[in-house]
């Protein structure tokens, strides 16, 4: 039997990564966009544009639907672990990377201006936001066709 655990609880644990991971890059970019001689200079417009489109997309649909659980009646429906926990670990490892590349440009790569590092990371980043999108709708999408409930599993 496969292990499962309850959608909703799923689904809230996932939008508190993205909200934690979000809320603690939009705080370091503000930082840096307060910073007069900071790494972006006069260009911090063009570091908000690169960010952006890099979570506020799948954070919208993700709380999109959390709302929307709030407003209708909910059974307890389940859905197989591994789905949650790969969708789960692949955001925070998103989160990891993202933060990565603005906080550590520094060190890495000295020699290349932060907001051209910045784009440069999209080689890396855009793959793997798809992957975890992927992950995330497929158990967004499971956890909306899941028929099973806690009550009919006893």
């Amino acid at each position: 039997m496969k292990q499962q655990l309850a959608v909703q609880e799923c689904k809230k644990r996932l939008l508190v990564v993205w909200l934690a991971g979000a809320g603690m890059l939009s705080l370091i970019l503000i930082a840096q966009s307060m910073q007069e001689e900071g790494p972006y200079l006069d260009r911090v417009s063009d570091a908000w544009a690169w960010f952006l489109p890099n979570v506020i997309p799948t954070l919208s649909l993700m709380v999109g639907v959390v709302v929307k659980d709030f407003s209708t009646t909910s059974d307890k429906k389940l859905i197989d672990t591994f789905l949650f926990q790969l969708s789960f670990w692949l955001s925070i490892t998103y989160f990891l990377v993202l933060m990565a590349s603005i906080s550590l440009q520094p060190y890495f790569s000295p020699n290349i201006a932060p907001l051209d590092f910045l784009k440069q990371s999209n080689l890396w980043l855009g793959p793997m936001q798809g992957i975890v999108t992927l992950a995330l709708g497929v158990f967004f999408g499971k956890a909306e066709q899941s028929g099973t409930t806690s009550a009919e599993k006893k």
